[in-house]
């Protein structure tokens, strides 16, 4: 096995996190209608079924790949995240 790296560290713990999100996600909105269905997760994250299923999925990409393409999906998934806050602020 190969030694543990920053990225491979970031895709083990940001894939935990996100898959641990989206799992609780669904305990506050299960619903896959529309997006100004939401529910409040927390008290502070909108959430519905779909950013639920985004968030559980790309954390088991994370945890799956963390041996061996970590790098790649710090990038790939950092970046995807960014353009969404983005696209979420902007709207």
């Amino acid at each position: 096995m190969a030694e543990a790296s920053p990225a491979r560290l970031y895709a083990t713990a940001i894939g935990g996190i996100l898959v641990v999100g989206g799992i609780v996600g669904f305990f506050y909105s299960h619903s896959f209608g529309a997006p100004g269905d939401v529910g409040e997760a927390l008290g502070v994250f909108a959430v519905n079924g779909w950013s639920n299923l985004l968030h559980f999925l790309t954390g088991a990409v994370g945890l799956l790949v963390a041996g061996y393409a970590a790098r790649r999906y710090a990038l790939w998934i950092g970046t995807a995240y960014v353009v969404i806050a983005i696209w979420g602020f902007a709207i």
